[in-house]
């Protein structure tokens, strides 16, 4: 079984490919399709932005296979796009695929009077959400069936913090393995704007677990020096915040915080497009930047090694194997 994660737009759009021996077709989710328009908070006035690099696609329409499910992480409309959703061929070729939101984005998706409310399915703090992948024609394989994903959205719960931004989608590929071998879980962790440790620590808890330090007899030894491996982070490199609204984005440090709890197989950078952003608000931002390069070495500098480092740019893709 394998991964495909491939990047559309640069920024937060990705497609991941999920292929198992057991699945009829590749399963595609989609992440936060944005291809086109200048979204804006509020006003176009007080903060718009558009992309900088072409995206690879100019609808998801041609998108190949189709996505059998799409995630929407937060309402704001580089996130949640209408004008972009709307090209998908609900009716036709897109009949099956379902719309998975955040719960501040329902309102916005319930206003789109073309969208068939039955496809909607809503995220609720603390709730898992299980996603079976369709079966076809029975396939016996060696390997088994392909399992599901399970699909948990957390947002911080203190007073200062913006539950509608930096949040987090969990999101578990549970396979079946024979009797007594318990279930092969592969985890994938996106978020976007980064969110804090606090609210993340329960599920990257949840996860399996592996010696901190790979051959380290000792560690291995010691239920005590077991910690939880995380197959994929996608998450922001670049710290921005505002001197208007404070933690926009909390790019490598947010990051850095993810690693120190658990072991990050992969970690590939999300909404760090330099994008051509106006408004008001533009001349308030401040941004730290991180590139690859600085990342891997400011990891080493805390000790943390084997660390895959991808930014993948409009078009790129990375093959992620799991066994």
């Amino acid at each position: 079984m394998s991964l495909r994660v491939q990047s559309l737009n640069s920024d937060t759009t990705f497609a991941l490919t999920f292929s198992h021996p057991g699945l009829p077709k590749p399963f595609v989710l989609l992440l936060d399709p944005w291809l086109h328009s200048s979204p804006y908070v509020y006003h176009p006035l007080f903060s718009n932005q558009s992309h900088t690099t072409q995206p690879c696609i100019s609808s998801i329409s041609h998108l190949s296979p189709v996505p059998d499910m799409i995630i929407v992480s937060q309402k704001k409309t580089d996130h949640c796009n209408e004008g972009t959703l709307k090209e998908l061929d609900w009716n036709g070729a897109a009949k099956n695929t379902l719309l998975y939101a955040a719960p501040e984005a329902e309102k916005v998706v319930l206003r789109w009077k073309w969208f068939d409310q039955k496809r909607l399915r809503v995220f609720r703090r603390g709730g898992i959400m299980r996603v079976e992948f369709p079966s076809g024609e029975e396939r016996p394989t060696a390997e088994g069936p392909a399992g599901w994903l399970e699909l948990l959205f957390m947002s911080p719960k203190r007073l200062l913090e913006l539950p509608a931004l930096h949040n987090a989608i969990g999101i578990k590929w549970v396979i079946p393995q024979n009797q007594g071998q318990g279930n092969q879980i592969y985890s994938i962790l996106f978020s976007p704007h980064g969110a804090p440790i606090a609210s993340l620590r329960p599920w990257l808890s949840s996860l399996p677990s592996q010696p901190r330090t790979p051959g380290s007899e000792a560690c291995a030894r010691t239920a005590a020096s077991l910690r939880p491996k995380l197959s994929l982070l996608i998450h922001p490199f670049c710290h921005i915040r505002s001197l208007l609204g404070g933690e926009i984005i909390s790019g490598f440090p947010g990051g850095l915080s993810i690693c120190r709890q658990v072991t990050v197989d992969n970690w590939i950078s999300a909404h760090d497009e330099t994008k051509d952003v106006r408004g008001i608000t533009a001349g308030l931002l401040r941004y730290r930047l991180w590139d690859v390069s600085k990342v891997e070495r400011d990891l080493r500098g805390e000790g943390i090694a084997g660390v895959r480092v991808n930014m993948l740019h409009a078009g790129d893709e990375v093959g992620i194997e799991l066994c």
